[in-house]
């Protein structure tokens, strides 16, 4: 089981402040201002990073990391993907499963 989940991927930068576009990898979009930090995963090391800021374009959420200010402190993670621990997902309804954890499971079918 993955100790750290995806929740969204950086695809771009958002004016000159720091702000980050992020692809949502999950169903509900305003779940990114629940959250204090998250992991930012750049060259294979998780850096935990702490939310100063929210909003959203379209279906993009827009995020801003504290300490970094500027269009050329973000830039480089473009195309990093978002995590959070396991502990700070979303608690599922019963018989219900995140797509990583079916990932690679056998599915046995009856006809009946």
């Amino acid at each position: 089981m993955q100790e750290y989940l995806e929740i969204g991927k950086i695809v771009n930068t958002y004016g000159i402040k720091g702000f980050l576009k992020i692809i949502p990898l999950t169903d509900d979009i305003k779940r990114f201002e629940k959250l204090k930090t998250v992991y930012v995963e750049y060259k294979k090391e998780l850096l935990e990073m702490e939310i100063e800021e929210v909003s959203y374009s379209k279906n993009l959420v827009l995020l801003k990391f504290k300490g970094l200010l500027d269009i050329n402190l973000v830039e480089k993670y473009k195309n990093c993907y978002i995590k959070i621990k396991r502990e700070d997902a979303v608690k599922l309804p019963e018989n219900t499963y995140f797509i990583v954890d079916l990932i690679g499971i056998t599915v046995i079918t009856r006809k009946w």
